[in-house]
């Protein structure tokens, strides 16, 4: 995973998609570090290949509070795109990180918008206290002015009963 992440050009995923599945927990720490890493490159191939791993359920080794706690120090829109996607496969590890996923919802680019609602309805989803929150973001969503927000919107709010 490690190789792969270094040799990321920034645009093809598929040798970080190939290395996924052989994922060892002793490279936790290196792909965790690249998540923090100046270089941007690094920061985008760790997280996509984070959220690879969150949707195998391959957490073994990896210290989630340091991965979401990136979403309150990232401004990329990429790593914080792949951070947010992230958040359904562990909601309660992203739970503490819900006031940085709400900032997400201004962000300038849509796409980190919508995925920032969905990471709201799914932590909303598994934390009862958390849904009168969820509930107003996707009725504000219902009327903003981007296709892709209503649509979203329009999915999640019958799981929020709306």
């Amino acid at each position: 995973v490690i190789e792969a992440s270094l040799s990321f050009d920034g645009t093809h995923v598929a040798e970080l998609k190939a290395a996924v599945p052989g994922y060892d927990a002793s490279e936790a720490p290196a792909l965790i570090d690249f998540c923090e890493s100046d270089n941007l490159g690094h920061r985008v191939a760790a997280t996509w290949t984070l959220k690879g791993l969150l949707e195998m359920g391959a957490v073994t080794g990896l210290d989630l509070a340091r991965v979401f706690d990136r979403l309150n120090h990232e401004n990329a829109w990429e790593p914080l795109l792949h951070l947010l996607q992230s958040v359904q496969h562990a909601d309660d590890a992203a739970l503490p990180y819900r006031d940085a996923i709400r900032r997400c919802l201004a962000h300038e680019k849509t796409l980190v918008r919508v995925w920032a609602l969905d990471a709201l309805v799914r932590i909303a989803l598994a934390h009862d206290a958390e849904r009168a929150d969820a509930r107003e973001a996707v009725d504000a969503a219902l009327s903003d002015p981007k296709a892709s927000m209503r649509a979203r919107a329009r999915k999640l709010a019958p799981l929020l009963g709306l």
